[in-house]
Formats: structure tokens, C-alpha cells, sequence
């Protein structure tokens, strides 16, 4: 790597301990990938049942797809205020490898705009001028949404990836697609793409149990439980099998550093490796969803604890990826904690509005062709 390319370390000591801000990256990382998912793998698993359906509204993949994109209504809005946070604090901890790779690949950074904004009007175009208005082309701005939202994904992984890895910089500035050589791209994009699309089947299956569970339109409920269900478990069967290409693929000297690494990192690896084959073990033992509302919503709440954990163990890597050229930095820290208290403050008002705003949507069910 040229030594022109990484930049001196910001002088501007940090308002904080540094751990503060790992944690605060972590914590509200997770809060994006709960909404994220929805986005991603939602539109994904709504384009694919309404393919399937024809479109037809009496169709029970149809509703699902109506179902899924009324929650995108409210979920795409929530995936980009709660991305802002972490990446904030990607900035102040990592500032000059994060800025440094979205210059090397700016051009398709900034497509990443152009891709959210089109994407979201695609998903407002199904709503209204799509199948939930009675009117033709609802298949296609779905489509045009999933592709969208799919290559926002696609540019992520490519800065996430490059930016931890210095080293590659060269390469990259001379050819910006070779970062797509990377081993752990396709993988990791995989990897993002299931558990989307598993966290997504098993939202709509919690809804659809719910509503069956009510005396609501039973036996369409029951369909949709049973469709958001397999999407579940085959995705995590797969995305298993992912997970240990993602580890086998990750460099040498990396993977030494998780093992070496000692109760720190072996225990989140053990754990994220347990999460995953429990999730598994409790998707496979349900053939019927609407029998068993219990072990769903517990299944639901296993997932949010799976994204916790792998996200907190992908951070770690992050860590390893980097420690060749951060071990000799010291971060010079200046506390404010008075403006830490603020945005603490903040930040509970701001999740205590969000759960009210959940209750609020599942508290008052709307009827008729608008229903989510």
C-alpha cells in the first residue's frame, strides 16, 4: 500500500471514551439492520409474491405483498434516520479509513443516493398506482425497488469491506471493481440478503398468526403465516451454510485473531454459531404457524437477539481487519458529557416515540383494501 493513501489521524480529540462510541456504533448499527431488513428483504420477498400471484388481489401472496410494503411505508423512512447514528460514529472512530474508501469509490457512493431515492418512489408507485389501487404495473415498481435496494446493499459491503482493509487501496484506485474480488464479498452480500429476507418472513408470519389468532380472515392468514414461515426457515438453513463460508473466506491472519482472541471473540463467535443452529431448530419445528403463536413470537424475538450478537462479533472483525494499522494510534479524548447526556436523553425519547408508534399501528388494524 502507497503511504499517501492513509491519512494522518484527525487531531480532534474525541468528545468521549472511545468504548463509548464502539458501543454506540454497535447499539444503534442494530437498530438500523431491524428496519434494514425489512427494507431489503420485504421488497425482495413482496416483488417475489406478487410474481407469483399474477397480481391478482383475491390471491393470498398478493395481500402478503400488500402487507409487507405498508409496513416499507414506515420502514424505509426508519432505515435511513436510524443509519444516520452509526454512521456518525463509523466517522469519529474510523474517519480516516471509512473517508478515504468512499473516495476511492465515489462515483458508486454517490449512486447509492440516486438507488435510495428512486427506490423509495417505487415502493409510494406500487402503493398507489399498483395493485393495492386496483390499478396494473404494481409487479414492476416492486421490482424496480428490490433492484434498487438490493444494489444500496451491494455498495455497502464494497466500502465496509474496502475500508477495513488499507492494504487493498492501491488496487482499488487503479480499478475500483476489483474490490468485488474480494473473497468475503459475495458472502457477505449473501449474508445480508438472508437475513433480510428470513427477518422479513418471520415479521409477516408474526402478523399473519396474530390476525388468524384474532378470528381474522383465518384461513388466508393461515396461508400467508405458512408462506413467511418456509422463507424463513430455508433462508437460515442457508444462510448457516453462508456463515461458515464467510469465516473460512475471511483472511489468515484474521481468522487467527478470532481464535486467538480469547473469551472475547470465541465467545461471540460460540454464540452467534448457536443463535443460528437454535433459530434453525425452532423454525423446523413448526409446520403450522397459527398453532403455535408462542414459539413464532419467540422465534421473532431469537432473531433481533441473532442480529445483536453477529453484529457486535462483525464489529470485532472489523477490529482484526484494522489492528495492523490502528495498534500504534492513541486517541486523544476531551469529554463532553454534557452533550453525551443530551444525546443519550435524545436517543430514549426518539425510540420511546418509534415503540409508540408501533403500538399505535398494531393497536388500530385498518380495514379494507389499504390494510397492512
Amino acid at each position: 500500500m502507497s503511504p499517501n493513501l492513509l491519512p494522518a489521524l484527525d487531531p480532534t480529540p474525541l468528545p468521549g471514551p472511545p468504548w463509548l462510541f464502539h458501543f454506540l456504533l454497535v447499539f444503534t448499527f442494530v437498530l438500523h439492520l431491524v428496519f434494514m431488513n425489512l427494507t431489503l428483504g420485504g421488497t425482495w420477498i413482496a416483488a417475489i409474491a406478487n410474481t407469483l400471484s399474477g397480481g391478482r388481489a383475491e390471491d393470498y401472496r398478493t395481500v402478503l405483498a400488500r402487507r409487507l410494503m405498508a409496513i416499507n411505508t414506515y420502514g424505509i423512512s426508519l432505515t435511513i434516520t436510524t443509519g444516520i447514528a452509526p454512521l456518525l460514529f463509523v466517522q469519529v472512530l474510523y474517519q480516516q479509513f471509512f473517508y478515504t474508501a468512499t473516495i476511492l469509490i465515489g462515483w458508486v457512493w454517490f449512486t447509492l443516493l440516486l438507488a435510495l431515492m428512486f427506490g423509495y418512489y417505487s415502493a409510494y408507485l406500487y402503493k398507489f398506482r399498483g395493485v393495492p389501487a386496483g390499478k396494473p404495473g404494481g409487479t414492476v415498481w416492486l421490482w424496480v425497488a428490490a433492484i434498487l435496494f438490493g444494489t444500496i446493499a451491494m455498495v455497502h459491503v464494497a466500502v465496509n469491506l474496502l475500508h477495513a482493509q488499507p492494504d487493498k487501496w492501491s488496487a482499488v484506485a487503479d480499478s475500483p471493481w476489483s474490490i468485488l474480488g474480494d473473497p468475503a464479498y459475495f458472502p457477505r452480500l449473501l449474508h445480508f440478503f438472508l437475513a433480510g429476507l428470513a427477518f422479513s418472513g418471520l415479521v409477516v408470519a408474526w402478523w399473519a398468526v396474530r390476525e388468524a389468532k384474532a378470528g381474522r380472515e383465518v384461513e388466508l392468514n393461515t396461508k400467508i403465516a405458512r408462506f413467511g414461515w418456509r422463507w424463513a426457515l430455508w433462508t437460515t438453513v442457508v444462510q448457516i451454510v453462508d456463515g461458515f463460508l464467510l469465516l473460512l473466506v475471511l483472511p489468515r491472519e484474521v481468522l487467527s485473531g478470532v481464535m486467538s482472541g480469547g473469551f472475547a471473540t470465541l465467545s461471540t463467535l460460540t454464540l452467534s454459531i448457536l443463535v443460528g443452529v437454535g433459530l434453525l431448530v425452532m423454525l423446523a419445528r413448526v409446520s403450522n404457524p397459527v398453532e403455535k403463536p408462542g414459539l413464532v413470537t419467540g422465534t421473532l424475538g431469537a432473531v433481533v437477539i441473532a442480529i445483536a450478537v453477529m453484529s457486535i462479533f462483525r464489529h470485532q472483525v472489523r477490529a482484526l481487519y484494522l489492528d495492523p494499522f490502528t495498534s500504534g494510534q492513541e486517541l486523544v479524548t476531551v469529554s463532553q458529557w454534557g452533550n453525551i447526556g443530551l444525546f443519550a436523553l435524545l436517543l430514549v425519547i426518539a425510540l420511546g416515540a418509534v415503540g409508540y408508534m408501533v403500538k399505535l399501528t398494531l393497536d388500530n388494524r385498518v380495514t379494507g383494501a389499504e390494510a397492512a
